[in-house]
C-alpha cells in the first residue's frame, strides 16, 4: 500500500505569523512548501494593487494549485500550505 502525504494548511490574517511558522514547519516534516503570495506574484507580477485584483487572480490559481497538491501527496510528500484568509 502506497503511503500518502499528509497536508498541513495554514490560513489567517496578514501578520499572525502564518508564514513564519509554515516554512518552520515545512522544514521539520521535510515538507513542500506552497504559498499563495508566491504563486501570485511569480503568475500575475506587478497585477495586484486592490482587493479585487487578488480575488480575481487567487480564484485562478486555485485549481491549479488543487492537482500539484494532490500530485504532491500521492507521491508520498508531505505538504505545507501558507494561505491568507482573505477569501
Amino acid at each position: 500500500m502506497n503511503q500518502k502525504g499528509t497536508l498541513t494548511f495554514f490560513c489567517g490574517k496578514m501578520g499572525a505569523g502564518k508564514t513564519t511558522k509554515s516554512k518552520t514547519l515545512a522544514l521539520e516534516k521535510n515538507a513542500v512548501l506552497i504559498s499563495e503570495d508566491d504563486w501570485l506574484s511569480a503568475h500575475y507580477p506587478d497585477q495586484i494593487y486592490s482587493f479585487d485584483d487578488y480575488m480575481t487572480h487567487s480564484a485562478r490559481i486555485k485549481p491549479f494549485v488543487k492537482l500539484h497538491v494532490q500530485s504532491i501527496l500521492k507521491t508520498g510528500t508531505n505538504v505545507v500550505m501558507d494561505f491568507p484568509a482573505n477569501t
